[in-house]
């Protein structure tokens, strides 16, 4: 007679995707074991206390790709999650001293706009009504398993909307921006969100989908926006634990995985660093598909060509983090003093130059530093006074474009001095702060490669290239979240539909392994999907005719910059 499994499911990993795809199938009446290595919930989704008395988003820290359906279906809320917006939603400080500030508002932004170029004031209405569209075309695809790219490109086909699909798919970031705006700080305030975590300049074909994919979130479905979470960004990842353990899972800390067990083909369970065996009907791995495949799984196991085609999986470009303790806040050159505003309130973006995201490429390519940095930084504690004692704030900087190996030394030996270059170009924007820093942490590619195994330190498990997205993510052979193992699943950022703290991952995952268990045929995408696309609401529908004409674009521009029509404006640009 066949012993009964330990679990129905085992997850190796509570990163968030791994937490989600936990919710799912504890909801579904499965039992289920979520394994973490290290001594706290969350991965790169993480709150720690990394200085004593503050914590730190320690990785990811800023949300806004989190699935909106997601959220209701796993009642977040419910588990203690709370999502929140500053006054502004981003400042932007570029080296000849001027700036830009994004308000949640967009007849605030426009206006803002009008000072740095009218002409962009207007392209940028018109970018956003692109972007949308492409969004529109897109997101329907983000909870299903992954289409092919050939009716991907169908889908907009139907549409009509063929060139949208290169711009935003297959064009550079520099080539996207460049159709659209002419003013170099725009454009280098935008390049941004096209360079996270990538091995790429703003000049490298594909960086436009990479730009996309984060500009597309919403915040209670208003498109585009993005927000924090109180308490940190491990306050998601603890409300998915809380909900999973209420539905009935495990949860277990500081229990590391050593192998995943294979009999005749199939998974059976899990092999822990201990030397203990956990049995299970199924297997999940939440980590990336190099670490999935080539460490978890004992060699002999997958086909050679199949080791070989993860092993050229791109994990190249990686980002890094300086977590500062201050007790006076960046008083950035724009304003008289250090008094909180809104300047501190959101995403702060410091030093954006396309020569200067072409230098950091040059520099990655080669191994080395660039000679100045394009800083991002967060400032919580301002809005979340549970991050910090009174009288000192936590400021979080990062820097994308990193090398995941340094030529001739290592990041251990080089974070010091490194962190130090980074906070000389910090200090020519808040020159206070070179008195004011009590403590830093810094984590390097290195760090996030081997406290966080995320392989090469690239934080999307893979790079989010055409190459690698759809049904070619991480490679076709494992596409669809099964691997060549019977009952070994991948629910990381690896898989379909790419990185950021997204959930949705995890969610597809799921589904996919609850039909396997009960014999049916996996979920697909949704007709209407296939042939061009979910109906947009008619708001957005009115408003993509209205800016289809000339006339229509003066019109709308004009209603979106009246403070009095916000609420007509805010409601136009509704997702849902």
């Amino acid at each position: 007679m066949t012993e009964t499994p330990d679990y129905d499911a085992v997850i190796i990993g509570a990163g968030h995707n791994g937490l989600v795809t936990a919710n799912y199938l504890a909801r579904a009446g499965k039992r289920v074991l979520v394994l973490e290595a290290r001594a706290v919930v969350g991965g790169a989704c993480v709150t720690e206390e990394l200085i004593p008395g503050s914590k730190w988003s320690s990785c990811a820290f800023i949300a806004g790709l989190l699935r909106p359906e997601i959220i209701d279906e796993l009642e977040l809320a419910r588990f203690g999650l709370e999502l929140y917006q500053g006054d502004a939603l981003s400042f932007s400080l570029f080296r000849d001293g001027t700036s830009f500030t994004m308000w949640k508002e967009t007849d605030r932004t426009l206006r803002e706009l009008e000072k740095i170029n009218r002409n962009d004031a207007q392209a940028f209405l018109d970018f956003g009504v692109r972007l949308q569209r492409f969004a529109g075309l897109v997101t329907p695809y983000l909870l299903a398993p992954p289409p092919q790219r050939s009716e991907v490109f169908a889908a907009f086909e139907a549409a009509g909307e063929q060139t949208l699909f290169d711009e935003f798919t297959l064009l550079s970031v520099r080539d996207l921006l460049d159709r659209y705006f002419e003013d170099e700080r725009l454009k280098s305030m935008l390049t941004f969100f096209g360079m996270v975590s990538i091995f790429g300049g703003p000049s490298t074909p594909g960086t436009a989908y990479t730009y996309g994919h984060h500009s597309w979130g919403e915040f209670n479905g208003n498109f585009g926006q993005f927000g924090l979470a109180r308490g940190g960004m491990g306050a998601i990842s603890e409300a998915l634990a809380a909900g999973a353990r209420h539905y009935g899972a495990t949860i277990r800390t500081s229990t590391p995985v050593d192998t995943v067990i294979v009999e005749r083909g199939t998974a059976t369970g899990v092999r822990l660093a201990d030397g203990s065996v956990v049995t299970a009907r199924q297997v999940f791995s939440n980590a990336d598909p190099k670490r999935s495949l080539l460490q978890l799984i004992q060699p002999g196991v997958l086909p050679a060509k199949l080791v070989r085609d993860v092993e050229n999986i791109d994990t190249r470009g990686s980002m890094a983090r300086i977590h500062l303790l201050v007790d006076e806040l960046p008083q950035y050159l724009p304003f008289p003093d250090a008094s909180e505003g809104p300047q501190h309130h959101g995403h702060q973006l410091l030093g954006p130059s396309r020569e200067a995201f072409e230098e950091a490429y040059e520099a990655q390519r080669r191994g080395t530093f660039p000679s100045t940095f394009v800083i991002e930084a967060v400032t919580q504690s301002v809005t979340d006074d549970s991050l910090a004692p009174a009288g000192l704030h936590t400021m979080t900087l990062g820097i994308q474009q990193l090398p995941s190996e340094l030529i001739g030394t290592t990041w251990a030996a080089e974070k010091e001095k490194w962190a130090d270059l980074v906070l000389e170009d910090l200090f020519t924007y808040a020159p206070n702060l070179r008195e004011h820093i009590v403590d830093r942490v810094i984590i390097t590619p290195d760090d996030l490669n081997d406290e966080y195994l995320i392989t090469d330190g690239n934080i999307f498990h893979g790079s989010m290239m055409l190459d690698q997205l759809f049904g070619a993510r991480p490679i076709p052979e494992l596409a669809n979240y099964r691997t060549p193992v019977t009952s070994y699943y991948l629910c990381g950022s690896g898989t379909h539909p790419g990185g950021g703290v997204m959930g949705a991952n995890g969610h597809n995952a799921a589904k996919v392994a609850l039909a396997d268990a009960a014999g049916i045929a996996a979920p697909t995408a949704t007709t209407g999907v296939r042939t061009g696309g979910k109906k947009a609401p008619w708001q957005q529908r009115f408003v993509g005719t209205l800016m289809s004409t000339k006339p229509g674009r003066w019109v709308g521009y004009r209603a979106a910059r009246q403070p009095a029509l916000r609420k007509v404006t805010a409601y136009a640009a509704r997702v849902r």
